[in-house]
């Protein structure tokens, strides 16, 4: 049987990670970012984000102006038979997702916005000097169902924001 103290290392241990969901104060911004990403890292990190910006979902997890640029840019794509305004999978900046661990941070944040930022990391451990093979910026704004994505800014190689890819014709 554990004892004591072997549970209270492996929890501090746990709660030191910067992807800890634990570490964030509940209701918070990075709690609401860190929660998605728990999903999207679970099993072999190759789910992606496609639950949470399938036109379904979108209300759940976005505010109501990206969710309608978001419905009128699928609409102009639809018409011209493309694929759509977001091509690739946005939460892990890919095509082919591989998540196994995240760093979150806040980045700022007023009553009722707030930016987190995430690093994306392909392996399950870190590595001396590694750095996120992407780095997301997540813009949310407090709704009232509690906090919303805004926005997403791309500081990868290629950068982008959600709100721009949506408003391209």
């Amino acid at each position: 049987m554990p004892s004591r103290r072997l549970f209270l290392a492996l929890l501090a241990t746990t709660l030191a990670t910067p992807s800890a969901v634990a570490a964030a104060p509940a209701g918070s911004p990075e709690a609401f970012v860190a929660a998605i990403y728990a999903r999207i890292t679970a099993g072999d990190g190759t789910a992606g984000g496609s639950e949470f910006t399938d036109p379904t979902a979108r209300d759940r997890w976005f505010t109501a102006p990206v969710v309608e640029m978001w419905r009128e840019g699928d609409e102009r794509a639809e018409k011209d038979g493309d694929i759509g305004p977001v091509d690739f999978d946005l939460l892990t900046a890919s095509q082919d997702p591989m998540v196994r661990r995240v760093a979150v941070e806040p980045r700022g944040a007023g009553a009722d916005v707030a930016t987190v930022r995430v690093g994306l990391f392909s392996s399950k451990k870190a590595k001396p000097g590694e750095k996120p093979y992407a780095t997301l910026d997540f813009v949310l704004k407090r709704a009232a169902g509690g906090w919303r994505i805004d926005d997403v800014l791309s500081r990868a190689k290629e950068t982008w924001t959600l709100r721009e890819l949506l408003a391209a014709p």
